[in-house]
């Protein structure tokens, strides 16, 4: 089972083509160096012959005999060979006993096989033949025993430094492999459990950081996102059924009452009137709630355009200076300079317009409310701060789930959406969405890449502050 397991994994089969790649430039670097190695063997063979053949061409027939005698008595190996042959070829002197079917040029060739007196020795030689002035011949040869004997020690050489080499690779292979397939093994039984449905398993995660953990990272962080979203869509289905469930209860309970015997024409009417309220809160749930699709399908990012964010909280702070004041609570603006971005002027002035309801809705009497729109760092953003209960920091990335509510915030009206729709649509734009700890309070900080093609700064340099002392 294991060797399929083996066979089958992927460091393996590299480990093995590794092998294979080792082994055939291995093989190729030894012939090239056993190639060399015999032909300079056999050229500095070659060149001594002949070397030695141009000598003896001028030598005495005493001398040379002395040679051949001298050679006769010395080479007890038989390598090396010298004989002096008639005009005919017969041996007059020396050996082989038979002039080698060479040509008599006084050059080196190569012989098969040596002659012998009997039969012909089953050896390679090279022999240099040449004729003297007296009508004889003389050969010279060696043995090519020797050079064979090296050709033999650098191949033995070859395999018993490759086999250890492939072995060796062969071992780590299966090592990494077996370690590889045991973390597959682990990573698969994490997926069984997340497919039967625990959402709360995760990949492994190993401290050196591999491809393979680096994957498993991002798998776990899609993971994280996957519960999350499941999270919210388990109580989705509450949320929706509880604020929903309040208004048409009491719409229905004021319409039985206004049609309740004894009831005049202006109680029908103002029971209606109270019913048609409460349907209108029901209604406005829902548009929140697909209000919020709307903007996570993004649908109008063809509509982008050049928007100053300075402006458009201008405006905001127009609209809701009239809410602010009924609470007795101040509001400030800080918007000095043009704070150019790219996107839907209607979508953001809507993201803006729910931060400041949000920080008016929780900020008590006497408390103040800043909107500010800032460059920093090629970066244009808009900050809402308010002073109210501010944001726990477990719950500073929920509270822009839909339908979340804090359990610092209170009874408070809402329904829950209004964070879920500026988050939605800074994540059309691209923008960053955070909250941080105001002390006391929360802020808000939408921000993202300014718009530097558009117009200068300088066309907007005064600052625009108005607070509105609490009533």
């Amino acid at each position: 089972m294991w060797k399929n397991e083996l066979l089958r994994s992927r460091a393996f089969r590299l480990a093995l083509a590794f092998a294979l790649a080792i082994t055939a430039a291995a093989t190729v670097v030894f012939t090239f160096i056993y190639l060399q190695i015999s032909a300079a063997a056999i050229q500095r063979v070659s060149d001594r012959l002949a070397f030695e053949a141009g000598l003896a061409r001028n030598e005495s027939d005493a001398e040379l005999h002395l040679r051949i005698e001298q050679h006769l008595t010395s080479d007890l190996r038989r390598l090396d060979f010298v004989g002096l042959y008639d005009s005919s070829g017969a041996v007059l002197l020396g050996d082989p006993a038979a002039l080698p079917p060479i040509r008599i040029d006084g050059r080196a060739h190569l012989v098969g096989s040596i002659p012998g007196p009997g039969a012909a020795r089953a050896e390679e030689g090279i022999f240099v033949a040449i004729r003297r002035s007296d009508g004889s011949i003389l050969a010279l040869g060696r043995s090519l025993a020797e050079i064979n004997a090296l050709r033999e020690s650098v191949a033995s050489a070859l395999a018993i430094s490759l086999a250890p080499t492939i072995v060796l690779i062969l071992v780590i292979g299966a090592f990494f492999a077996r370690r590889a397939n045991r973390r597959l093994a682990n990573i698969h039984a994490a997926i069984g459990e997340i497919v039967k449905g625990d959402f709360k398993q995760r990949l492994p995660v190993f401290a050196e950081l591999d491809d393979v953990d680096l994957v498993s990272r991002d798998v776990n962080l899609m993971l994280d996102d996957i519960a999350r979203l499941l999270e919210q869509l388990r109580n989705v289905g509450d949320d929706i059924a509880h604020d929903l469930r309040t208004p048409l209860a009491v719409a229905r309970a004021k319409i039985e009452r206004g049609l309740a015997r004894g009831a005049s024409l202006d109680d029908l009417r103002a029971a209606m009137a109270e019913a048609l309220d409460h349907l209108d809160r029901a209604a406005a749930t829902i548009g929140a709630f697909l209000r919020v699709s709307a903007v996570e399908h993004g649908r109008r990012q063809g509509r982008f355009a050049p928007v100053d964010l300075s402006s458009v909280c201008t405006g905001v702070f127009e609209f809701y200076e009239p809410l602010a004041q009924s609470k007795g609570v101040a509001i400030a603006l800080d918007a000095p300079q043009l704070a150019l971005v790219s996107g839907d002027e209607d979508l953001l002035r809507e993201a803006i317009s729910n931060l400041v309801e949000n920080a008016i809705k929780f900020t008590p009497e006497g408390g103040l409310v800043r909107v500010a729109a800032n460059v920093e760092d090629g970066k244009a953003g808009v900050t809402v701060s308010d002073s109210g209960p501010g944001v726990a920091p477990q719950d500073r990335e929920r509270i822009f789930w839909r339908f979340f509510r804090s359990d610092r915030t209170g009874p408070a009206s809402g329904n829950g959406l209004g964070l879920s729709i500026a988050a939605a649509i800074a994540k059309l734009h691209g923008f960053s969405l955070k909250v941080e700890d105001n002390a006391p309070g929360a802020r808000f900080t939408l921000r993202g890449d300014a718009n530097l093609g558009g117009p200068t700064a300088t066309g907007r340099s005064e600052v625009t502050e108005a607070v509105v002392a609490p009533v």
